[in-house]
Parts: C-alpha cells; sequence; structure tokens
C-alpha cells in the first residue's frame, strides 16, 4: 500500500495493520511504502511570465476585419502600435481611417526565437486563414537544397 507520509497516518496505519493481521490471521503480508514529496515540488522554481513574446497573433476588428502578424518582443506592447493610429502598420491604418473601431488581440501560437523560421510560421497562419488586412507585399525564395541536389 502506498499513503502519504504524516503522523496521523502513521499512527492509523499501524492500529490498521494489527487488525488486519488479526483479521486474517496472517495469511497476508502488507507492506506500507511512504510516497513523500521533494519540497522543490510543492513551488514552482519560476513564475509564469506576465510578458509573453516570440508568438503569432490574431487582431479582429469589430467590423469582422481580420490582421495575423508575429513579434519576437512583447505581445502587448506590439498590440499597443496596432492600436495606435499614428503607426505605420495596417491595423493603425485600418484605425486611421475608421477612428470608432478597435482590435481584439489573441495569440495563435507560440513561435521560434529564429526570425525566418518565426515569419514562416505566420506565413502560413496568413495563406491558411486569409485575414483581409495582410497584404503581401514582398516575398523570399525558398531554398529547399542550398548546395543542389545529388
Amino acid at each position: 500500500m502506498e499513503l502519504p507520509f504524516c503522523e496521523l497516518n502513521e499512527a492509523k496505519s499501524k492500529t490498521f495493520l494489527i487488525k488486519f493481521h488479526n483479521f486474517t490471521n496472517s495469511c497476508f503480508n502488507i507492506a506500507i511504502k511512504w510516497k513523500t514529496k521533494q519540497v522543490r515540488s510543492l513551488f514552482p522554481l519560476k513564475d509564469k511570465n506576465p510578458h509573453p513574446s516570440c508568438k503569432i497573433y490574431e487582431g479582429e476588428c469589430k467590423c469582422g476585419m481580420k490582421y495575423i502578424g508575429q513579434t519576437k518582443r512583447n505581445v502587448e506592447i506590439r498590440w499597443a502600435e496596432h492600436n495606435n493610429p499614428n503607426h505605420n502598420s495596417e491595423p493603425a491604418k485600418h484605425l486611421t481611417k475608421n477612428i470608432d473601431h478597435g482590435f481584439d488581440w489573441k495569440i495563435l501560437c507560440d513561435a521560434s526565437n529564429n526570425t525566418s523560421i518565426r515569419k514562416n510560421l505566420e506565413s502560413s497562419y496568413i495563406a491558411l486563414l486569409r485575414p483581409a488586412l495582410n497584404e503581401q507585399i514582398d516575398f523570399q525564395r525558398l531554398i529547399l537544397f542550398r548546395n543542389g541536389v545529388t
């Protein structure tokens, strides 16, 4: 039997074993395994990061227009930039044209710290979801075999 260790369990287990052996005429051999936890398992070593970074995110305007973006920085700071009409991003331009609109933001997934991997993941989401505010203005050639195929 496995029991969590505490003084109360230890005292009760002794009386239980005596009664069990008397009831079964000692036909069964029972051992108690005290199950303990390490102190560090009770306390997390690190707090959760309240400022997430390296994310792919989506913003949806009240009018239904959507935007997908990526950032290596803190997402709340990036979203504040998008919500600022003085900024040059597509959501900011949309808010400049439509003053009474606003965006609701959410994180779609975690992304790599590597910029090219993060941008490829962002472009995959854009290709899949086709948000209205994302316009492709530049592209990179995908090189599968840098040294050729042998």
